[in-house]
This record gives C-alpha cells, structure tokens and sequence, in this order.
C-alpha cells in the first residue's frame, strides 16, 4: 500500500512539475494535474494541502538536488575549465524545459507566500554557493580576488531581467537568457568553447 502512496505521490509531483515549468505556476489548476497525474483530487489533498504546497515541494527538490551536484562538482578538483564548463552544463540542464509564463510568475508577480519563499530558498542557495566559490578560491577555479557577497548581490539585483518582456524578446526561450545571462556571469565578453 505505501508503494502505491508514493507512487502516486511522485506522479504528482512530476505532473506538477512539468505543467507549472510548461504553463506557469498561476495558470496550472488542481484539476489540471489531477487529470493528467490521472489521480482524484481526493488522491491530490492526502498528499499537500494546496498547489502552493506542491509547488513549494517541487522547488525544495529542485534547490536540494542543484545544491548537492554542485558540491558534487566542486569536490572533484579538476582543472578552472572543466569546473565551470559542468557548472554551465548543471545550469543549462535544471533550466532547459522552464518556460517563460513559470519565470514570469515567479520573479514579475510572484504570490506573497511563494515571494517569501523563493526569499528563503533563494539565501540558503547563495550561502551554499558562498562556500562553493571560496573553496574554489583555494582550489584555483575561482579568481583569488572576487568579492563573493558584491557577485551574489549583483547576481540577485540581475533576477528581474527574466520576467521583462523588453528582454525576453531577444531569445527564443526562457533556457536561452538563462545561458545568456549564466555565461555572461562566468566567461565575461571573452570567446570560449
């Protein structure tokens, strides 16, 4: 019986995942996923009390499996170029399938809980990459002189560009000003492979 709970529980989370990175968090119904989870909403509440609840859920995974492949990665001491070329890559594959109404609803007018929330995952993320890029510092991946907090709050001040329209125009999806934005952060204006 507990196999079957979490099964239906994982399928929930999945369909969650792939309507709110397809469609956006505030468009998504309960009955949307229900339908295409092909689980009753009975089945939906025994698992989370609300769709912010299981958007919550969705992102903690998300934050909790990014931050463990990058201590993953900063762990191996391989050469500065091949660090940042796996960074890059984690990067383009945990953005490739959002979409652009989900980056929109989460940085352009995001719900006061789910504000909140990002708020906090958000500052748990930068704490855990602070300690990332020091010990890249030592390692030699990262430059010995960066200002880590100045870089993490530019980093933050720069979030807005991604619900902008007047910026979004200039790609093709929500993954490419992602990688835009991700390369331009690690490689400046110079040429790379």
């Amino acid at each position: 019986m507990k196999i079957t709970s979490n099964l239906k529980r994982n399928q929930i989370l999945a369909t969650g995942k792939e309507l709110f990175w397809k469609f956006g968090f505030k468009r998504v119904t309960i009955e949307e996923i229900c339908k295409a989870a092909r689980v009753s909403k009975m089945t939906f509440y025994k698992f989370f009390p609300n769709k912010l609840d299981l958007a919550r859920t969705i992102l903690n995974g998300v934050f909790d499996e990014t931050i463990l492949k990058i201590r993953s990665i900063s762990d191996e001491h391989e050469s500065t170029d091949k660090t940042l070329k796996k960074i890059l890559q984690l990067k383009s594959e945990g953005s490739r399938d959002i979409g652009e109404e989900f980056i929109k609803d989460l940085y352009a007018n995001p719900e006061a809980d789910l504000k909140s929330y990002l708020e906090e995952k958000t500052n748990e993320m930068f704490a855990e990459i602070i300690n990332v890029y020091e010990k890249g510092k030592r390692d030699g991946w990262v430059r010995e002189d960066l200002n880590i907090p100045f870089f993490l709050a530019f980093t933050r001040k720069s979030i807005g560009i991604f619900s902008e329209d007047e910026i979004l125009h200039f790609f093709d999806s929500s993954h490419d000003l992602i990688m835009e934005v991700t390369n331009l952060f690690v490689y400046g204006i110079s040429p790379h492979e």
